[in-house]
């Protein structure tokens, strides 16, 4: 009898634990039994509903008894068990996937079939957080090659649903590489919509920036919507802004960005991969790809900017999707906000009319793209149309509508209210500025707090090139709580994100 086939009959003990992964706790006896130790893995069934997972295991000598098996709340949802269900438990073979992965650790390329069973097992849960972050390491040390993304994008995309609109409109979307501030999505999504095209947004939570879409968005509406109520809201208003992290949409992808997070490791291959399988799980026909270029961004030259273009339209066309890419200089800030409240504060002002600068000028210039792209608008007229969307109040009545479908009570930048905690920075001299450093400043916001206190952030009160007087304010810090003010500040002083010279 092999390992696999090996099993133990075991009562559930459900533990009052929600760990968003699939673990349980073995007694050390039953443990031994199986010939497994801890962060190794086991399959369980529920005898009555014939229900199988795989799980991580940890071992203990005095949660559970000999007999029992401890399942965390996440795992005795999957079984739909409760305590005292009998369950058969059996140690798992090593997956496969791992010896690619090391493979990859040592530079080799893989095939589309060993990145399909690398995903595979990050969906059935077969590979450990400790070998999905091993996964991710390699492909951040040592990238994907044009073949191993497409082979990515793919495996992700179908590892989840698929929207599917039953209408003859154009769906299309847009993704900002990021690694700036400003939701440029708030503003383009209700653009776009207000058009006549789809525009099915879903999109993500920061990894390595003060906010991302889905962050600020929260701050006006809810954000975890179901396919069916993303594909409502589409068709009957024109467009939705999401997070996807709530809907089956390449939920593998999502297992990874949470991998991603605590290190901030974003290797442009995935992000590739990520985009794309996004896009085609939402049924986006057009995608246009936001790519900023700084020293500070995601992307940090042309060169690398240059590649990833060519790689986000070959991964399109092998999806039939037609991308464009548009290289955006990121030297500066998009705009003057650095957290979900402010950045979605910022966004509504823009759409209310109150100033328009060059955060306002992106996304005109990016929703001009979008229209031409998808045909809604002849070549060179996209800007205007836009422009006009904006100025006669259409974009901002759309963009209501969109909160209010979501079931958000948020409809003006009013409304909006920062962190409790100010702290104002001034110009030490008088002088020119020459520098206002975006990772600095949202190093800053995130010390404030930014994006889990989503009133947190940093506020610009000077403009890049501008002249200062010694004594005039230059930023703002907003935090939850004197300390973690005190702690923004501390690093604000030591970062000095705004030189004058």
């Amino acid at each position: 009898m092999t390992v696999k086939e090996f099993f133990l009959k075991l009562k559930a003990k459900v533990l009052d634990i929600e760990a968003k992964k699939l673990v349980c706790i073995l007694n050390e006896k039953d443990a031994k039994d199986l010939g497994i130790i801890a962060l190794e893995r086991i399959q369980i069934v529920n005898q009555k509903n014939k229900k199988s997972i795989h799980a991580v295991v940890d071992t203990t000598q005095s949660i559970v008894k000999n007999g029992e098996l401890g399942l965390f709340k996440d795992v005795a949802k999957a079984l739909k068990a409760k305590n005292g269900t009998i369950l058969n438990a059996g140690a798992q073979a090593r997956p496969k996937s791992i010896s690619y992965i090391k493979a990859k650790l040592d530079r080799k390329k893989l095939s589309e079939q060993q990145i399909k069973e690398i995903v595979q097992d990050i969906s059935t849960n077969r590979l450990s957080d400790v070998e999905t972050t091993a996964f991710v390491t390699s492909v951040y040390t040592n990238g994907f090659d044009l073949k191993e993304t497409v082979a990515m994008t793919k495996a992700l995309a179908q590892s989840g649903q698929k929207i599917s609109f039953t209408t003859s409109k154009k769906v299309v979307d847009k993704h900002s590489v990021g690694g700036t501030n400003g939701r440029t999505t708030l503003v383009i999504v209700p653009i776009i919509a207000s058009s006549g095209l789809l525009i099915p947004k879903t999109s993500s939570r920061t990894i390595t920036s003060a906010s991302g879409t889905a962050d600020a968005m929260e701050v006006l509406a809810p954000v975890n919507l179901s396919i069916w109520q993303i594909k409502k809201i589409t068709q009957k208003i024109g467009g939705a802004i999401a997070w996807g992290g709530a809907v089956d949409l390449a939920p593998v992808d999502d297992k990874i960005i949470k991998i991603e997070h605590p290190l901030s490791l974003d290797p442009h291959g995935q992000v590739i991969a990520s985009v794309m399988a996004k896009k085609f799980s939402a049924g986006a026909k057009y995608v246009l790809i936001d790519l900023p270029v700084g020293p500070e961004m995601k992307v940090k030259t042309l060169k690398q900017a240059k590649i990833m273009s060519k790689k986000f339209a070959a991964v399109g066309k092998e999806l039939g999707i037609k991308v464009k890419t548009v290289t955006t200089k990121a030297n500066s800030p998009s705009g003057k906000a650095f957290g979900p409240a402010l950045e979605a504060k910022y966004a509504l002002e823009v759409l209310e009319g109150k100033f328009f600068d060059n955060f306002a000028e992106k996304c005109i210039k990016l929703s001009g793209e979008l229209l031409e792209l998808a045909g809604a608008q002849k070549r060179g007229k996209g800007y205007n149309a836009a422009l006009q969307m904006l100025e006669s109040g259409m974009a901002l009545q759309k963009m209501r509508q969109i909160i209010k479908a979501q079931g958000g009570r948020t409809f003006s930048s009013s409304q909006i209210k920062s962190a409790p905690f100010k702290k104002t920075f001034f110009a030490q001299k008088n002088g020119k500025i020459k520098q206002i450093h975006v990772r600095k400043c949202t190093s800053i916001a995130r010390a404030s707090g930014a994006p889990t206190d989503k009133k947190a952030g940093l506020f610009l009160k000077v403009e890049n090139s501008g002249t200062v007087i010694k004594g005039q304010p230059i930023f703002e810090i907003y935090a939850q709580n004197q300390q973690k003010l005190l702690v923004a500040a501390a690093i604000a002083k030591q970062l000095n994100p705004i030189e004058i010279k």
